[in-house]
């Protein structure tokens, strides 16, 4: 039976799996990788098919691609029939906390 810190632990990683692209995550991908998605962003969910075309590589290696995206959390598979579909998974950016003396400070740089 897991403790109560292996099931955090667990969902903390879930969490991170699932905190999704951010644009900054897309420059420290291998050039590949970095191409396909930019080329998912701007295509929407496409089928295994299409990435292979995109790739110009065999379905075996476009499939490794693909998985290596999926456990980083940035694509998301989709169960449909005939075949899965793949979506790039855009994270959300933190809310910024603003200063409460953000206009006193902007005063003083002003005068």
């Amino acid at each position: 039976m897991p403790g109560l810190f292996d099931r955090l632990k667990g969902e903390l990683e879930g969490q991170e799996k699932a905190a999704g692209l951010k644009i900054s995550d897309i420059l420290s991908l291998p050039e590949s990788l970095r191409k396909l998605c930019n080329w998912l962003l701007k295509q929407g969910d496409v089928s295994l098919g299409q990435v292979v075309e995109f790739t110009q590589q065999s379905e075996a290696e476009t499939r490794s691609m693909l998985a290596e995206l999926i456990e980083k959390g940035f694509v998301r598979e989709i169960p449909v029939k005939p075949e899965p579909m793949y979506r790039i998974r855009l994270g959300r950016t933190a809310a910024q906390q603003i200063p409460i003396n953000l206009w006193e400070n902007l005063g003083e740089k002003t005068e």
